[in-house]
């Protein structure tokens, strides 16, 4: 650099010196707000150094001045921006409604992304309007109890009928071929079950229940012409012909019945009073021997039998018994017109007791001594079936008819030897099976006289964790089914806090797995292969034999069920719904089926005896309601018939509430039905086997009847079916229970 150029650089730097001190001068108010333009001029000032050294001249210093200008004009609004309140409220206000915009809207837009397209439309008409989507068909169930379950259901259904005109058929169809994939009563599963449990126990063998297979060998054995039957009636007076003067009472024979065995006109035995302290209480009830099991005297200590129908019919063998119990030196018309006077009185007094035996202790009546008793009563010698030193109440369950017995024993129109003979006949077939040996009699017949060794053998096939899944499934069914009837308008009041109180009983009795013990009930009594009669009758005063003391327990009001008996029942004393094992052990309640399955045979059940556990006031509605064809049936049948279509009811609403129109439950392969519509056929297949195995003639014009006006009340099936107005099933729905 020459001297010349580095002189006139040192003139420009003083001159800009200069200028620079009297600009800082003139702008010294500004300095403290600003002192961020400030900072910035001064490293705009060490960059136009830089430029200098780059010799770019004098227009570095004009370069200085535009940059600071610049910078303030900038970031004058960003100060604003930051150090305003409004500013503030104002963003965070815009950044909560945008957040909650977002909150609120996307699972609205999650379910347009996931919603199906649309269906196709099966219709060839130009108006879109006139067409129906057809929907998409649910996943099918492809396990092995589906499979078998789907061929169960077809084997009795007519899918060439319409099921609107004629349900029965369209449900319940002939079985062409013999085959075992066919819905099945409860109880004749357990029957069945029994069967191969008892042949495979035999008398040879030494196990547990070794003695009831040889009962079972005695039953297949025994004859009614049997000399110990005939020595035992001709110890009881013998056969009364005609023309001789028959007794002037029939207490004297009653007491002599009582001693030996079941009754035909009375049953006595030991239960509990209501309460939190329940009372032991002497019940007077009607004839146990055409119960389901030969109950123990003492009925709180172990399990109950469901309530039962008394059949207005005559017993089976009553003609092969009079045959035998009757002289041979009869001539035929005097044996036939024999036969008619027996027969007449038996049919009289089992009309008497269907219609006027009760179910439950409402219409009960407290006596309070064995004096009353045989004041009201004469035809029983109280004192002789009463322990002499009963001090407890008496309770009479059904005073009617103990007065209408009164009546058809001292009206005269039967002579008292036909009552005599009668009572004869009546009180052997109260101790012999209920029809000719057969396996299948045989094992009823068994079941009734050992129910609680039977109960124990029964169990034995199944594990405890089947057992307790199962338990723990209809106990949740149970809480699905009172959670919709809670929610129905009708129910109020003392039904609603009813509902609201009942429980579910479906444990098994603890002894039914203490072998021990069934090992030494057993061993009580004796009991030969050869003789069934003289066996029922050691049996009977066994039992007689037992009477409460004040050792025995009588806390609890847990009512027990006998597994072999596939019938729910509503029990009073502890207000539940008892549920035996063979009936949530069957094959339409297996864990992996579709649940229209479980509710249309173990939730109809229970639905059943809910509604009845809840209210006595459908009278009137079951004259009312149910049709003329079942006129032929006692009221109590027709009561029956109306709480069926109510459990019906129940089932299926609860059924629906569980996912809406059952969307998502898997279908049955090979049928073509929707859950719905196989709910329907599985409840009237379902009944029409437990009607059948029971001898009603399902093939009735009456039942038809009686089955189409049962599908038609119970919920929807005119929809579920698509029936047109005016068909059977539309027009029939009469009567809603709830």
């Amino acid at each position: 650099m020459t001297a010349e150029a580095a002189s006139r650089r040192a003139s420009k730097e003083d001159s800009a010196t200069e200028g620079a001190k009297g600009e800082e001068g003139a702008t010294a108010p500004l300095r403290k707000p600003l002192i961020k333009q400030l900072t910035q001029s001064k490293s705009d000032e060490n960059e136009i150094q830089v430029l200098e050294r780059l010799d770019h001249g004098e227009s570095a210093q004009d370069s200085k001045h535009a940059a600071a200008a610049v910078g303030w004009v900038c970031c004058a609004p960003c100060i604003w921006l930051r150090t305003s309140t409004a500013v503030h409220k104002i963003a965070l206000t815009a950044a909560t409604l945008l957040v909650t915009s977002l909150l609120v809207a996307s699972p609205i837009l999650f379910l347009i992304s996931t919603a199906p397209s649309q269906s196709p439309r099966d219709c060839l008409s130009h108006k879109l309007e006139d067409c129906f989507a057809t929907p998409q068909p649910p996943p099918e169930c492809t396990d092995e109890d589906c499979r078998v379950a789907a061929m169960t259901i077809y084997a009795r259904m007519n899918g060439k009928l319409d099921p609107c005109r004629d349900f029965k058929s369209y449900s319940c169809s002939p079985i062409i071929n013999s085959s075992a994939n066919v819905v099945k009563s409860s109880q004749e599963f357990v029957d069945l079950q029994m069967l191969g449990l008892l042949e495979s126990n035999n008398t040879t063998s030494s196990g547990v229940f070794r003695k009831l297979s040889r009962l079972y060998e005695s039953c297949l054995r025994q004859s009614l012409n049997s000399t110990s039957i005939r020595l035992l009636l001709e110890g009881l007076g013998g056969y009364l012909p005609s023309g001789s003067l028959g007794p002037s009472s029939i207490a004297p024979l009653m007491s002599k019945v009582a001693a030996l065995g079941p009754t035909p006109l009375i049953g006595i035995y030991f239960d509990l009073s209501y309460g939190r302290k329940p009372q032991i209480m002497l019940i007077i009830d009607g004839p146990t021997t055409s119960a389901p099991v030969l109950e123990n005297t003492i009925r709180w200590m172990g399990p109950k039998a469901p309530p039962y129908k008394v059949r207005k019919d005559v017993p089976e063998l009553l003609d092969d018994l009079m045959n035998v119990f009757l002289p041979s030196s009869l001539t035929k018309e005097q044996r036939q017109s024999e036969m008619n006077l027996i027969r007449n009185f038996v049919s009289e007094l089992n009309r008497l007791r269907q219609h006027h035996l009760d179910r439950d202790f409402s219409n009960s009546f407290v006596v309070n001594n064995v004096t009353t008793l045989t004041t009201s009563y004469p035809y029983v010698k109280w004192s002789d079936v009463i322990p002499v030193n009963w001090s407890g109440p008496i309770v009479v369950r059904s005073l009617d008819y103990l007065n209408r017995l009164h009546k058809l024993l001292t009206s005269g129109d039967h002579q008292t030897r036909v009552i005599h003979n009668s009572l004869l006949v009546l009180f052997a077939l109260g101790a012999l099976p209920p029809n000719h040996p057969s396996p299948i009699v045989c094992t009823k017949a068994t079941m009734w006289a050992l129910p609680q060794a039977s109960s124990a053998l029964y169990m034995t096939q199944h594990s405890m964790d089947t057992v307790r899944q199962s338990i723990s499934r209809v106990e949740i069914l149970f809480e699905t089914l009172k959670a919709h009837l809670k929610r129905a308008p009708s129910l109020r009041g003392a039904a609603l806090v009813k509902l609201s109180s009942l429980k579910i009983q479906a444990n098994p009795w603890p002894l039914w797995y203490n072998h021990t013990k069934i090992q030494e009930m057993l061993d009580k009594v004796e009991i030969t292969s050869d003789n069934w009669f003289e066996n029922i009758l050691r049996l009977y005063k066994l039992q007689q034999e037992q009477r409460p003391n004040d050792n025995m327990t009588m806390a609890s009001h847990v009512a027990w069920a006998y597994p072999i008996i596939a019938q729910s029942f509503y029990d009073t004393l502890s207000h539940s719904i008892v549920v035996p094992l063979s009936v949530v052990l069957v094959p339409y309640f297996k864990p992996k089926l579709p649940p229209y399955l479980h509710y249309a045979s173990v939730g109809v059940q229970i639905g059943k005896e809910i509604l009845r556990s809840i209210t006595r006031a459908f009278e009137d509605k079951a004259l009312k309601c149910v049709p003329g064809s079942v006129n032929i049936f006692s009221n109590s049948s027709r009561m029956d018939i109306l709480i069926h279509s109510g459990g019906m009811q129940i089932a299926y609403h609860s059924l629906l509430s569980l996912t809406g129109p059952i969307k998502g439950m898997e279908r049955l392969g090979g049928l073509n039905l929707s859950p719905t519509q196989i709910f329907y056929l599985v409840s009237a297949q379902e009944l029409c086997a437990d009607s059948l195995y029971t001898g009603i003639d399902t093939d009735s014009d009456d039942f038809n009847d009686i089955l189409g006006w049962l599908i038609a009340q119970g919920g929807g099936a005119n929809e579920v079916f698509h029936c047109p107005h005016g068909s059977v099933i539309n027009t029939r729905k009469t009567c809603n229970i709830l």
